[in-house]
């Protein structure tokens, strides 16, 4: 089954800004510079020889067990309309986050929002609004994560600050968006009194996206559905803890679940950092930065991050590439998809 769109012209706008592309690179440099600073080849060869592939076969199957769990929530966040198979929302999924990790800008995100939008929902608004219902759910569990490791150490001085803008963040959004799901008439109303000042078809054009916008907020006012969400938010939240701690267990390293979770929560705040296609020299850079909270040494702790790249980026890129290949989305279909999301941001 495809998506089953017709062939357009080629946008003129780029899914890939070369200025981001070539800033991101500089960050990987220097990261990488950082992560390979002090460290001994050798440890970091008798790291790799104790892997476990038992283990690490354990590991690959939570993450994908992660990803199908990600696919469950985003399936369920459709519930008030008709909700995509779950099939088609692990394969759009899987696309998002292969764009999400070689290309700037979390552009996945847009894209899953059109392609889910374009093929099952017919609403691109709605699409996008189910995906910030998912990054405000992922936030909540990252302060929650951030709380319980208060609760058993002191955080380092390095993440202290990202870990208070987190929570700043979540005081912020977490009542906007209860705010936009109980009053989203009130919002609409006072949008057709400023829409007096407006040609008549942008009003309504907004209105119309703004109506899907907020229909996709309602299931806040569902506990039933709220519920799923903490649950399928939860789940996704254990499975990734699960991965990292899989990892320690093939690398034969003796830590903890605690270790697996900061490391989780730093790499969880760490994708905000600019880098290169695949966050190569970031993500290796802050794993060995985390671990070095446990007194884990830099040969062993950058061999752990070579390992747990693979576990996470070989699938995300074996997955991600067979759907594009599936659904015959094109390079140029990908393109049209941030053309249009991008026109549709500079509207609002």
């Amino acid at each position: 089954m495809t998506l089953g769109v017709e062939r357009r012209a080629a946008p003129s706008s780029s899914l890939i800004d070369t200025r981001q592309v070539f800033i991101g690179a500089i960050f990987s440099l220097i990261f990488i510079a950082l992560a390979l600073r002090d460290v001994q080849v050798g440890d970091v060869a008798n790291s790799l020889r104790q892997v476990s592939p038992v283990w690490l076969v354990f590991a690959v199957a939570s993450f994908v067990l992660t990803s199908l769990a990600k696919a469950a929530r985003w399936k369920m966040l459709f519930s008030l309309q008709q909700p995509p198979s779950l099939a088609r929302s692990y394969s759009i999924l899987s696309i998002g986050v292969l764009l999400n990790s070689f290309a700037p800008a979390r552009l996945g995100e847009l894209a899953r929002a059109f392609l889910i939008g374009e093929a099952e929902t017919g609403s691109k608004m709605y699409a996008l609004g189910t995906i910030a219902i998912e990054k405000v759910a992922d936030l909540v569990f990252l302060m929650f994560s951030v709380s319980l490791l208060l609760s058993q150490m002191a955080l380092p001085d390095w993440l202290a600050g990202p870990a208070k803008a987190t929570g700043v963040s979540i005081l912020i959004l977490l009542p906007v968006f209860l705010l936009l799901a109980w009053v989203n008439g009130f919002v609409l109303r006072t949008l057709e009194r400023f829409g007096r000042f407006t040609p008549p078809s942008w009003i309504d054009w907004l209105l119309q996206k703004a109506r899907q916008g907020l229909e996709s907020l309602q299931i806040l006012r569902t506990p039933r559905l709220v519920i799923l969400l903490v649950f399928w938010s939860l789940l996704i939240w254990i499975l990734g803890i699960s991965t990292n701690y899989l990892v320690f267990g093939a690398m034969g390293m003796d830590l903890n679940a605690l270790a697996a979770l900061l490391l989780l929560v730093v790499l969880q705040v760490g994708v905000a950092v600019p880098s290169s296609p695949g966050r190569i020299g970031v993500f290796h850079y802050l794993t060995i930065l985390t671990l070095s909270v446990f007194a884990v040494d830099k040969g062993t702790a950058l061999g752990y991050s070579i390992m747990l790249y693979l576990v996470i980026y070989v699938p995300i890129t074996v997955m991600g590439g067979y759907f594009l290949w599936r659904e015959r989305i094109t390079w140029q279909r990908l393109m049209e998809a941030a053309a249009a999301l991008g026109r549709l941001r500079k509207a609002k």
